[in-house]
């Protein structure tokens, strides 16, 4: 979240910002959202000035740009606010965001085949509202939240078999694609492992994206080339490594994603035959959105609503966790809580000391993709 000068004015932009604006400039005056122009007059309202850097320059020293870097089509989506003030568009935001991921929690729980009991649902709902990864998805306007729930609602038409509808909704969750590379692999495989009575995923998602693709090329001709030049530059200026790069170096972390993309393919093929209304799999999908956490460039904190599903997962097989699986997954949850509390009485209108950086609560949370499938696997027939 950035704070930044307009005029003598501040003003809080979050990341619904550039793709706004993008589509507002695209559809009403018919200008390149990829273009120089729109991306300094995205800056300006940022920074108040135009970013300017070397190519030479480190991914740490690097300003993010905040250029327009979603596929073209994202536009579609926003086109009902391009006629609105940006300030009602970010004052609603966060409601509409708040209710899709609600209606997904509800979503997940039909998937897992899972009725809790009311004060157990409403304890769940809470829990995901105000964790940070929400908190963070929320204040920013993220539309990876719009993502989240696109996953949700395909995986429970699959599990209907509304086939055609769910390969619609995951084209259209191609909005952000390095969220849903992965899971669409599930998706796609699964298809395949029973393609005569499949297919109509497989031509729901290739029709769709054929079709956005091609409304795309027809409002903004040559948009692709300007897209993956967006992306090289996003690269320099935005880019994090992933999860395993971060904690074990590049080398072996490249090593161990490598190992792991292997092994949920494997996971994959060999439940392919699963029906989609089956335990398991809502569990390969789990396994896939975890790796996606750990082996793509996921970095920034909001990214772990992917790991809704699989922590509904562990909640409802808590009884089959062995006593320290469910103290380890306790304290890690609590966390956040505690330290937050504990920063608040001891630090309150001051700065904290450097030292305490390892122990705020969005870094404790970045240990959970590492955790939830030592927990999914530590689970036990009762």
């Amino acid at each position: 979240h950035v704070n930044v000068e307009i005029g003598s004015m501040k003003a809080e932009l979050g990341d619904l910002y550039s793709p706004w604006v993008g589509a507002r400039d695209l559809l009403l005056y018919k200008r390149n959202p990829y273009s120089p122009a729109v991306s300094h007059e995205i800056q300006m309202a940022f920074y108040g000035r135009i970013v300017t850097q070397t190519p030479a320059v480190s991914a740490q020293d690097a300003v993010d740009e905040q250029r327009f870097a979603y596929p073209v089509y994202v536009v579609f989506l926003m086109a009902p606010t391009v006629n609105l003030p940006f300030a009602g568009v970010e004052a609603w935001a966060p409601v509409v965001l708040a209710l899709l991921t609600s209606i997904g929690v509800l979503l997940w729980f039909e998937i897992t085949h899972w009725l809790p009991s009311w004060p157990t649902a409403a304890a769940v709902f809470l829990f995901v509202l105000s964790a940070p990864p929400i908190v963070q998805g929320l204040r920013l306007r993220q539309l990876g939240l719009v993502v989240g729930f696109l996953l949700a609602l395909a995986a429970w038409c699959v599990s209907k078999n509304w086939l055609g509808t769910a390969g619609i909704l995951l084209a259209l969750s191609t909005i952000k694609p390095q969220m849903v590379a992965l899971p669409l692999v599930w998706f796609v495989c699964w298809a395949i492992g029973d393609s005569q009575k499949r297919w109509r995923l497989l031509a729901g998602f290739g029709a769709t994206l054929a079709a956005l693709i091609c409304a795309g090329e027809l409002i903004l001709p040559g948009w692709l080339r300007d897209f993956f030049e967006g992306l090289r530059a996003y690269r320099q200026y935005a880019y994090r490594p992933p999860l395993l790069e971060l904690a074990l170096g590049n080398t072996l972390g490249e090593i161990f994603s490598a190992v792991v993309i292997v092994g949920i393919l494997t996971f994959a093929w060999r439940h392919r035959k699963t029906t989609g209304h089956s335990q398991q799999f809502p569990l390969v999908l789990a396994a896939f959105l975890i790796s996606s956490l750990l082996t793509m460039p996921l970095y920034p904190l909001f990214n772990q609503l992917l790991l809704i599903l699989p922590v509904i997962i562990v909640l409802r097989d808590w009884d089959s966790l062995r006593p320290p699986a469910r103290y380890a997954f306790i304290a890690i949850l609590a966390w956040p809580s505690i330290i937050s509390l504990a920063l608040l009485l001891l630090f309150s209108g001051r700065s904290y000391p450097s030292g305490l950086m390892p122990l705020l609560p969005a870094v404790a949370a970045l240990i959970l993709p590492f955790v939830l499938p030592l927990l999914l696997v530590s689970r036990h027939r009762t």
